[in-house]
């Protein structure tokens, strides 16, 4: 396979392509935040000289919980570039590239967390309903051109995340 990686973080990123390239992968990797409006031309620099086959946008975490009319500004339109926005301009850009060469899927990472509102993740909650919805009609136009689009509904993760959320992880 040859894969770019994208993550915020440096260090974890790196670690999982060397344990990719150990497998036989051709990994390019970029630390950049999802959540800048420069994100899709950070990341082009990596992947214009290259067919992207397959897009797996996985991102949209919320890492601060509160009553949405105490939040700051900047945390809602975090999770609101993140979930909505980079999944929507990633889609376009690379769908557009797909369609063109006549191949192509899309998989967008969301969450069950997208049926029902919940008390302190309201723009998190409502973030993953957009993802949710945008994917089924994504895939509703894309379909007919033979593509697939999927919405990845996952569940409750113990992550470190959820661990600095003050949820408890424990199995």
């Amino acid at each position: 396979f040859k894969l770019v990686l994208v993550a915020r973080k440096p260090e974890p990123l790196e670690e999982l392509a060397a344990e990719l390239r150990g497998l036989g992968a051709e990994v390019r990797t970029l630390s950049a935040d999802l959540s800048q409006s420069d994100v899709l031309d950070q990341v082009r620099k990596v992947t214009d000289d290259i067919d992207v086959g397959l897009l797996v946008y996985n991102a949209g975490a919320n890492n601060t919980r509160g009553l949405f009319t105490e939040l700051p500004k900047a945390v809602t339109q975090s999770v609101i570039s993140i979930t909505v926005l980079g999944q929507a301009n990633f889609s376009r850009h690379y769908g557009a590239l797909m369609v063109k060469r006549g191949r192509g899927a899309i998989i967008l990472g969301g969450s069950l967390s997208s049926y029902l509102g919940s008390p302190t993740l309201a723009t998190y909650t409502a973030a993953k309903a957009f993802s949710r919805i945008f994917s089924e009609a994504l895939w509703a136009e894309l379909a007919p051109l033979g593509f697939d689009v999927l919405h990845l509904n996952i569940g409750f993760t113990a992550t470190p995340a959820m661990a600095r959320l003050g949820m408890p992880i424990d199995l």
